[in-house]
């Protein structure tokens, strides 16, 4: 049976800032020809490795998934609640996949029946049209491809979905660690992380066409999505579950639950984005930061409950699956009506952009990916999650 769960406000808002941030590393790539606009890398590294508000989402996920299904699946899986379950995160996640995906496929269709030339090279292998089957499958970040594709930033859902399939067998086991268990675990999440940085990242590869993306290993990053990155959902995903376990348990509570201990995690964190450390470094301070808002203090509980963060995190699904398909939208605009003329002499290189352009663009483009991800929210998200779980929840019921 369905058991009721109380609400972890706190944690809304923190999808949505991540989301946000994730929507300004994407803008600062675009602007700045790989992520020199915003922040000059003299100046700061932040920007760099805002990838890691992925790996955010992941351990967010893992604690979200116990809380709300743990009980589910904590005595067996049994094939009605099993089922139950899987209905319940298809109608979160597929909806607004299916739909962004649709979009940038016929946003495709449209360039080229315009008459539009792709010069871009990187645009040319992420329109790939053999990839959408992997994407309608959910299977595109399991290694089927060799690049990203169509709305690149649905890889992680992709991981996601899998962990879902995975994770009510993973409750028992796991929820029934004792503290040194649970310890062991953790510490095989942060060696998971080691063996994605030393291990992982020089296997990967990455199209002839666009030498020029491949992550570099000695940046000791955990950056792997198109190619292994299951292993790095995998490995937040758990560590998600084993903070939640923690959070039950209300350890450390009395030094946690303080909106200044809040706050040092989080300069903690800037920090480490800012000198750009070695990625598992920088994830360690997730755990931190979560474990801190979801206790929650009176300070802490009325910043994150204010309502513009409480709806930024409502939204938070639909800012980060909207946000590129909104990119490629002006992008495709663009060289449409400057196409390239192959005939004309090379002249020099446009200037580059100032910061403070960069970054009235980039307040301009978050103001109209709010405004999207509002009405796709209202009228894709939420009307297809309730329509799903009515329709197809009966139907689990009924044959059970």
């Amino acid at each position: 049976m369905k058991l009721s769960t109380p609400y972890l406000s706190n944690l809304t808002p923190l999808r949505g800032i991540a989301a946000l941030l994730t929507v300004m590393f994407h803008v600062d790539l675009m602007l700045g020809g790989g992520g020199n606009l915003l922040l000059k890398f003299k100046d700061s590294l932040l920007f760099t490795r805002m990838y890691l508000m992925v790996d955010f989402f992941f351990i967010l996920s893992g604690f979200i998934m116990v809380h709300v299904y743990g009980r589910w699946f904590a005595d067996s899986v049994s094939s009605s609640e099993f089922r139950r379950f899987t209905v319940a995160r298809f109608a979160r996640v597929y909806p607004l996949h299916f739909v962004t995906l649709v979009y940038c496929v016929g946003l495709k269709l449209w360039f080229v029946a315009a008459g539009g030339v792709d010069t871009n090279p990187m645009d040319t292998v992420s329109n790939n049209w053999a990839a959408i089957p992997s994407h309608l499958l959910l299977l595109h970040s399991m290694n089927v491809n060799e690049w990203f594709t169509w709305n690149n930033a649905s890889w992680s859902i992709s991981t996601e979905w899998w962990m879902y399939m995975l994770f009510p067998f993973l409750v028992k086991p796991f929820m029934g660690l004792k503290s040194l268990g649970r310890a062991v675990v953790v510490l095989a999440c942060f060696a998971g992380y080691l063996f994605i940085m030393f291990v992982i990242v020089p296997i990967v590869t990455v199209p002839a066409s666009i030498p020029f993306v491949a992550v570099n290993p000695a940046d000791l990053t955990i950056n792997v999505s198109y190619q292994y990155g299951f292993l790095r959902c995998l490995f937040g995903f758990v560590l998600g579950m084993m903070v939640y376990q923690y959070y039950v348990e209300g350890a450390a509570k009395r030094l946690f639950a303080n909106g200044y201990v809040l706050v040092l995690f989080t300069l903690g964190l800037g920090l480490c984005l800012h000198f750009a450390v070695p990625d598992v470094v920088t994830v360690a301070f997730f755990p931190l930061i979560l474990l801190s808002a979801a206790y929650g203090s009176q300070r802490t509980d009325a910043f994150f409950g204010t309502a513009p963060l409480q709806r930024i995190g409502d939204w938070s699904f639909s800012i980060y699956l909207v946000h590129q398909p909104l990119m490629y939208t002006i992008a495709t605009i663009m060289t449409y009506l400057n196409p390239p003329n192959p005939k004309a002499p090379a002249g020099p290189p446009p200037p580059p952009m100032d910061t403070l352009t960069g970054w009235l663009i980039c307040l301009a483009f978050i103001a109209f990916t709010l405004l999207v991800s509002f009405l796709t929210y209202r009228f894709v998200e939420v009307p297809a999650r309730k329509w799903i779980n009515a329709r197809w929840e009966s139907k689990v019921v009924l044959n059970t």
